[in-house]
């Protein structure tokens, strides 16, 4: 089954008032391990993570053929900005898109509903196939967005949704949480050598992705937001003195 809101929240425990694990976005895939009452517990095919949702949240659609790459994208009625909107789709969205024009796409929601289609600008999605070599760039782009534990909306996020999101537009899924995603690298760089776009620090339960050789951008719970700032402002703030420096790399 498919997810056909623009976010849904996964949660520990069949209940409304259980801890928030991750966030499952519109478009994704969850295959049905078991139900309790009007929820599933599942797992996310994007990264393999498990945990409960609500029935009402998850239908049947058409296969993506493409992804959102903007911080969010409008899903307008016609192809026509004067049309008014629907709803809005969040970054790492995955749609089925059944037409273009010049301008805009022509996206697939649910068969079911009022509303089976609605229109996204073409300059917001790619290919499923295509990535974004700078992924650097996505989390830049996400500058301010708030805080969240465990968020995974464009809306507000955790560090290691920062890193999986962005790095997704490369055209690679990677695990949810920061642990797993510093097993899955591979290629570490001693302390001694020059930091550069894209490398990624680790720290215990937490990870961040070097801008260039000095700053480093990270969702926080100091800033209470994603923020840009220098590697040894942060190393002074929380005492932590050997983070582990990696380059992101999975292939």
């Amino acid at each position: 089954m498919n997810v056909i809101k623009p976010s849904i929240p996964m949660r520990s425990k069949p209940k409304e008032t259980s801890s928030l694990e991750t966030e499952c976005l519109f478009g994704e895939t969850v295959n049905i391990l078991d139900e309790y009452l009007n929820w599933y517990y599942c797992k996310l095919l994007t990264d393999n993570y498990c945990g409960w949702v609500q029935k009402k949240y998850l239908g049947e659609t058409i296969k993506s053929s493409h992804r959102v790459v903007s911080n969010r994208t409008y899903l307008f009625k016609e192809n026509d900005i004067k049309s008014g909107c629907v709803n809005y789709l969040p970054l790492g969205s995955q749609i089925y898109v059944s037409d273009f024009d010049d301008i805009w796409a022509k996206v697939y929601l649910k068969s079911n509903t009022k509303q089976k289609f609605a229109y996204v600008p073409k300059k917001h999605i790619i290919k499923n196939e295509d990535k974004i070599d700078d992924w650097v760039s996505i989390a830049e782009k996400l500058l301010g967005t708030p805080y969240v534990w465990g968020g995974r909306n464009s809306i507000g996020l955790d560090c290691s949704a920062l890193l999986q999101l962005s790095y997704q537009t490369y055209g690679e899924n990677i695990p949810r949480n920061s642990i797993d995603q510093s097993l899955l690298s591979k290629e570490i760089i001693h302390n001694n050598e020059k930091l550069n776009r894209g490398v990624v620090i680790f720290w215990e339960g937490h990870v961040g992705i070097m801008v260039d050789e000095t700053y480093c951008v990270h969702a926080n719970a100091f800033h209470m937001e994603v923020s840009k700032e220098p590697l040894v402002k942060i190393l002074e703030r929380t005492g932590k003195n050997n983070p582990i420096i990696k380059i992101m790399n999975f292939n």
